[in-house]
C-alpha cells in the first residue's frame, strides 16, 4: 500500500497544444515519486494537469460518458445489428459481461482519477508554503470541483432515481487518498457532500480566479505570462456555478437551481465572456465552422485527437459496425418546422448509408488543429443554465422569457407553450453527443422512452435507470 501511495497514479503528459503557454506543459514522466512532484509550485499544477488529461480517457469523457456507451442507454443511436455488444447496452441489459466490462472500466477510471485528486489536497496540507496563497486557492479550488464533478456522474450513472428514492444506497465519496472500500452513502448525503465540495470551491476561487475579472482568455499572448489564460478548460468558478445549478436541478430544489443558473447567466461580463455562437461563425466559415459552440462552453477538455472520435464513431466512411447515427427519421422529426436551427444543418448531413439517415459532424475537426474550437470537448455549456432556470422559474412568463433567448440565439422564433416538452427537445438537440440526455431522463423518471432502433416505446423502469455497482465494489462488502 505505501510503495502505491509513493507512486503518483498521474499521466504527466502536455495538456495544451504545443502553441501553448509552458505552464500547461508538463514533463513527461510515467512514475514519479509523490514527495518530488509536489516540492514545488510546478508540481502542484502538473499533476491536477494530468487529473485533466485523465478526463479524456475512452473510459471517462473521451468517450463512455461523453459520445458513447452513455449515449446509447439514452436511446441516441440505431445501433447496428451486428454489434452485439451494443445491442447489449442499449436494451439496458447490464447484467451481462460486455456490460459489467464498460461499467467497472467507468467506475476505475472515474475512482483513480478522484483518488488523483485526494492525493493533490492532502499534499496542499502538507506542503504548507509551497503554493502562493493565489496558487493555493486555484489548485485546490479546481481539486474539490474536478472531485466533486467526478463523484456526482457516478452517483448520477450507479446511484438511485433521486426523484422517487434520494434515501437509498448509493456509491461511495472518497476523500481521503486510500484504496480501501468506504461506505455507500445514501443519495442525500452523497449529494450533500457534493455540494460541500463545491461551496468549498466556489469561495476559493471567488477570490483568486482570474476568469471573473478577464474572461477565459482561450488564447495566448505571445511575450506575456500566460497562467491565467484558458480558464474554460479548467473547473473555472463559472463551471463551478453552473454544476451547482446542475446538482441542484437533479435534486429538484428548483430554488437554488434557478439560483445558481443566474449567477451565471446574470454574471458581470458573461455576454462578453462566453457570447452565444452566430450564425456566420457556424455556418459561415466552410472550413473551420464552429460546431461545439465553443464560446459557449464553460467547461470543456482539449482533444488534440478529437477528429479520431468522430471518426471512429460518427463517420459512415469510416465505420461500420461501431457507427453511431440516430434511426432514420428521428432528427428529421426533431427539427421539424425549424429546419433554421443552427444546430441542425451543418452539424446533421446526410449519411450515404441508408434513406433520411443522417450523422452527427460536432467532432470533426476543422482544417486548422492549432484552433481552440477544432479541439474542443465540451462537458457544461451556457445553454445548459437557460434551460434549468426555464425548468426551475416559477413564474411562467419568465420561464418561457429564458427558453426563449436560447432558441433565439439558435436562429429560433418565440414560443409561449408546452414549456416542458420544448425544454426536452431543447435537451436532445443542445446537448448530443455530450452525455446529458440519459441524465437527464433519469432525474425525470421518463418513460416511456423511444427505443434508439425500432421507434418503439420502451417502458423505463428503476432497473434500466439503475446499473448495480461493479463487482470490484459490492464483493467484498458485508
Amino acid at each position: 500500500m505505501k510503495s502505491f501511495r509513493n507512486i503518483l497514479l498521474l499521466s504527466i503528459i502536455p495538456f495544451c497544444m504545443s502553441s501553448c503557454s509552458k505552464w500547461l506543459d508538463v514533463i513527461p514522466a510515467d512514475r514519479i515519486v509523490e514527495e518530488q512532484v509536489f516540492n514545488n509550485q510546478t508540481g502542484f499544477y502538473s499533476a491536477l494537469n494530468g487529473v485533466y488529461l485523465d478526463l479524456l480517457n475512452s473510459n471517462l469523457y473521451g468517450a463512455s460518458l461523453g459520445p458513447e456507451y452513455i449515449e446509447i442507454l439514452a436511446q441516441q443511436y440505431n445501433i447496428r445489428p451486428a454489434n452485439v455488444d451494443y445491442t447489449t447496452a442499449v436494451n439496458h441489459q447490464y447484467t451481462n459481461d460486455y456490460s459489467k466490462r464498460r461499467l467497472q472500466s467507468i467506475w476505475n477510471a472515474s475512482y483513480k482519477s478522484i483518488l488523483n485528486c485526494n492525493i493533490i489536497l492532502e499534499n496542499i496540507n502538507k506542503q504548507s508554503g509551497i503554493l502562493s496563497q493565489h496558487s493555493l486557492a486555484i489548485v485546490k479550488g479546481e481539486s474539490l470541483a474536478l472531485r466533486a464533478f467526478l463523484h456526482f456522474d457516478m452517483f448520477r450513472l450507479f446511484g438511485p432515481v433521486y426523484k422517487t428514492n434520494s434515501g437509498n444506497l448509493s456509491i461511495p465519496y472518497m476523500e481521503k487518498p486510500v484504496v480501501s472500500s468506504s461506505p455507500l452513502l445514501p443519495g442525500s448525503q452523497l449529494v450533500e457532500k457534493v455540494l460541500n465540495d463545491l461551496t468549498q470551491a466556489e469561495l476559493l476561487l471567488l477570490s483568486a480566479d482570474p476568469i471573473i475579472q478577464d474572461g477565459p482568455l482561450n488564447s495566448v499572448v505571445e511575450g506575456l505570462n500566460n497562467e491565467g489564460r484558458y480558464r474554460s478548460l479548467r473547473f473555472n468558478y463559472y463551471a463551478v456555478l453552473a454544476l451547482k445549478a446542475r446538482v441542484y436541478m437533479y435534486t429538484g430544489d428548483k430554488v437554488n437551481a434557478l439560483k445558481y443558473a443566474k449567477m451565471v447567466i446574470d454574471a458581470p461580463g458573461m455576454g462578453t465572456y462566453f457570447p452565444f455562437i452566430t450564425h456566420t461563425q457556424v455556418l459561415g466559415n466552410s472550413k473551420n465552422p464552429d460546431l461545439t459552440f465553443s464560446t459557449e462552453v464553460l467547461f470543456g477538455l482539449l482533444n488534440t485527437s478529437r477528429n479520431n472520435v468522430f471518426t471512429t464513431y460518427f463517420n459512415p466512411d469510416a465505420t461500420v459496425n461501431n457507427l453511431l447515427i440516430p434511426r432514420p427519421g428521428t432528427i428529421s422529426a426533431l427539427f421539424a418546422g425549424e429546419e433554421s436551427d443552427y444546430r441542425n444543418f451543418p452539424i446533421w448531413k446526410n449519411s450515404p448509408l441508408e434513406p433520411n439517415a443522417v450523422y452527427n459532424t460536432k467532432y470533426k475537426a476543422g482544417e486548422d488543429l492549432t484552433l481552440f474550437r477544432n479541439n474542443l470537448m465540451p462537458l457544461i455549456r451556457l445553454g445548459e443554465m437557460y434551460l434549468i432556470a426555464a425548468e426551475s422559474e416559477t413564474n411562467t412568463p419568465e420561464a418561457y422569457n429564458y427558453l426563449n433567448v436560447l432558441r433565439n440565439k439558435r436562429g429560433l422564433t418565440a414560443v409561449s407553450d408546452g414549456l416542458l416538452t420544448r425544454i426536452s427537445n431543447e435537451y436532445k438537440k443542445e446537448f448530443f453527443g455530450e452525455g446529458q440526455l440519459f441524465f437527464y431522463y433519469k432525474r425525470n423518471f421518463t418513460t416511456p422512452l423511444k427505443s434508439g432502433i425500432t421507434g418503439n416505446n420502451i417502458t423505463m423502469t428503476i432497473a434500466r435507470y439503475v446499473p448495480l455497482l461493479p463487482d470490484s465494489e459490492i464483493q467484498y462488502r458485508p
